[in-house]
């Protein structure tokens, strides 16, 4: 959640722009040489810019580091000059989320998150993936499917009741939900296993060009699986490659690589294993990066959300998983339920008039709602607050909505707690709500962001790992993050550690 996003409105309405999203391509003949285009879409251009700014805004901002997005501009750049499109204007932007993915826009523009780029482990392995999403713009793809985008002017609740539960079904509110899952959230359009087929083999035909090795591809691949089932087992979860990050969008694989080289050879290129790689360039130019969650963005630790800027902390209820996301904090708990907090402008007056006459209004311009019960304004350590209970019908079933306002500094903050009715989880929403706070001076200057640190490579594993900040699975968390197999020794040269 950044500071400057945190109270935008509460009603999300999603544009019509069709993002570039990736599905599975099995199926499609492997040997076929994609069909690309020179030219774009004057009214692709034109939608592509007016929603830059939106997305960004959406997705995290622009990451600030300047040496980190002009060597990821620089990488594109050199990637798009060997496309069909050479000439034509290309945007690279690195957004400010630990979340790991990539997509594109049909005006050329190419979004990588903070957490993608920190998980690569050389330039080609990145570039590789910007080729990937170029290869969707030469193609043309958004194009031919912007009328069949799912999530066309699709106005969502979010932050007053969880998007899953909101008789939104399938991928959509999957996607919306789970932010930490799906970076582009609900601009993802689906494309055909053809088109993702067509994606692979430019992406691969712009790295032979570019005169990096195509099998760096496959490289991250890997890496992003290690890294999602890590991130299942610290979650005490179920590892599925379809449901993490990256996956979800761009489930390649090494047999995928293998079919595009193929595709790139037959059309006389040559291909060389192991060129220009790159590595060291790469680990200067991430040296000091951000690592997991920002100042701007808050502190998840466990169930406890910490935000050093706004000045706030609280912890969900026991059994939910915290996802931050620009615009909310989300948790996911047992039998659907859903602790959400956001938010939204401070209109002056009591906050029980602001349930009552603004926010229930909100609810019920998109599900059906009961009669309003138990409103009451009070004090919750030292601030002030408002609480009722909201009776929801959604999926034909009746939830209870917990609703607590608070004001803290000048702003209204939100919390609402949905929990289905009989499930008996409403009264550890309530404590969870009321650990909501203010955070001290000091407890705001002691959180602080983690960051990458690239070092020499000396000792053992077990002995690098020990440099690592965190409390747990500090060996697992460095081989992941150094892209090495179990048991695999440690390698000469530099390394990454997070500090």
């Amino acid at each position: 959640m950044q500071v400057r996003r945190i109270l935008g409105p509460a009603i999300i309405g999603l544009g019509a722009l069709a993002m570039v999203g990736c599905q599975t391509t099995e199926g499609r003949n492997p040997g076929a040489a994609p069909q690309t285009t020179a030219v774009r879409s004057s009214s692709d251009q034109s939608e592509a810019d007016r929603a830059h700014s939106d997305i960004v805004a959406r997705f995290g901002g622009v990451y600030g580091n300047a040496r980190v997005t002009g060597y990821v501009n620089q990488i594109g750049q050199r990637i798009a000059r060997v496309s069909e499109q050479p000439n034509a204007r290309w945007t690279f932007t690195v957004l400010d989320t630990p979340t790991v993915n990539a997509f594109a826009t049909p005006g050329g523009y190419i979004y990588l998150t903070r957490g993608l780029v920190a998980l690569a482990g050389d330039e080609a392995q990145l570039a590789g993936v910007i080729g990937h999403e170029i290869g969707h713009v030469t193609a043309g793809h958004s194009s031919l499917r912007r009328q069949r985008s799912t999530t066309a002017g699709l106005g969502l609740l979010a932050g007053a009741i969880g998007l899953a539960v909101l008789g939104v079904d399938g991928g959509v509110a999957n996607s919306l939900m789970n932010v930490g899952q799906t970076a582009a959230g609900g601009y993802l359009a689906s494309f055909s296993r053809g088109d993702e087929l067509d994606a692979d083999n430019l992406g691969i035909r712009y790295l032979v060009r570019a005169g990096y090795d195509p099998y760096a591809q496959a490289d991250f691949i890997e890496r992003l699986s290690a890294s999602a089932n890590l991130q299942a087992r610290i979650a005490g979860g179920q590892y599925d490659p379809n449901r993490v990050d990256f996956f979800a969008s761009h489930p390649a694989n090494a047999l995928r690589t293998r079919q595009a080289i193929q595709v790139a050879q037959k059309q006389g290129a040559v291909t060389t294993v192991g060129a220009n790689r790159n590595r060291d360039g790469f680990l200067r130019s991430i040296d000091g990066m951000v690592y997991g969650d920002s100042a701007e963005q808050g502190f998840v630790d466990g169930r406890t959300f910490s935000h050093p800027k706004l000045r706030f902390t609280f912890t969900a209820p026991p059994r939910f998983t915290i996802t931050n996301s620009a615009r909310a904090v989300l948790a996911r708990g047992p039998s659907n339920s859903r602790f959400i907090m956001d938010g939204d402008r401070n209109r002056g007056g009591r906050l029980s008039d602001y349930i009552r006459g603004v926010w229930v209004p909100q609810i019920a311009r998109s599900v059906r709602v009961g009669q309003i019960q138990g409103l009451r304004d009070e004090r919750i350590n030292g601030l002030e607050a408002a609480n009722a209970v909201l009776p929801v019908r959604l999926n034909n079933r009746t939830y209870d909505a917990l609703l607590v306002a608070y004001r803290l500094n000048g702003n209204i903050y939100r919390i609402t707690g949905l929990a289905p009715r009989g499930s008996g989880l409403l009264p550890a929403m309530e404590g969870a709500a009321w650990s909501f706070r203010r955070l001290s001076s000091g407890e705001a200057a002691n959180l602080r962001e983690k960051r990458i640190d690239i070092v020499p490579a000396r000792g053992g594993i077990e002995s690098m790992a020990r440099r690592m900040n965190f409390r747990e699975y500090r060996v697992e968390r460095f081989r992941v993050l150094n892209g090495l197999r179990p048991g695999e020794p440690l390698p000469r040269g530099s390394v990454k550690i997070v500090r």
